[in-house]
């Protein structure tokens, strides 16, 4: 099975690792800033390498994690619109699940509990696919969700962190 993150983040979300250079610039007192301390490219390849030899069905070849990252009421309809948004496209055998994180919660985490909370909403995007108006008919979404959080046991900041 093939899997890839896209991820979308509002303006204050500061990745680690990542340049500021194009960041909106704020004047006045600075706004309280975090850092998301997980690479989610690395995070991305590390799951991908553990499903690349599994199946899980014959109706999807892809999941793809929809991460929305950001002060989600903040930004109003532009995140909670999609808060639970899910889609199955047979043509390409690919089901997209959203999961969302708020900035505010994660922003000041340690790595380790920012992985732990990336991973549980990976985990419930994945089993939200029975809650789908359309769904999958040969594919055993459950199977994959333990596999999933058997892979996320597994990580560690070691092979996914940012050093800051």
């Amino acid at each position: 099975m093939k899997f890839r993150i896209q991820t979308t983040g509002g303006d204050e979300v500061i990745f680690a690792g990542h340049s500021q250079k194009d960041k909106a610039v704020y004047y006045g007192a600075p706004p309280k800033t975090g850092l998301w301390r997980i690479s989610i490219p690395m995070l991305e390849d590390f799951i991908a390498s553990a499903l690349s030899t599994q199946s899980f069905g014959n109706s999807i070849d892809e999941f793809c994690f929809g991460l929305e990252i950001g002060e989600l009421e903040e930004w109003g309809e532009w995140f909670t619109s999609t808060r639970e948004y899910m889609s199955y496209r047979p043509k390409h055998k690919t089901f997209i699940s959203v999961g969302q994180l708020e900035w505010k919660t994660v922003k000041d985490l340690s790595a380790p509990e920012q992985l732990a909370i990336l991973g549980d909403s990976l985990v419930a995007s994945i089993k939200r696919i029975s809650t789908a108006k359309r769904k999958p008919k040969d594919f055993d979404h459950i199977a994959l969700a333990q596999e999933v959080r058997s892979i996320m046991n597994s990580c560690t900041t070691d092979l996914v962190g940012v050093s800051v």
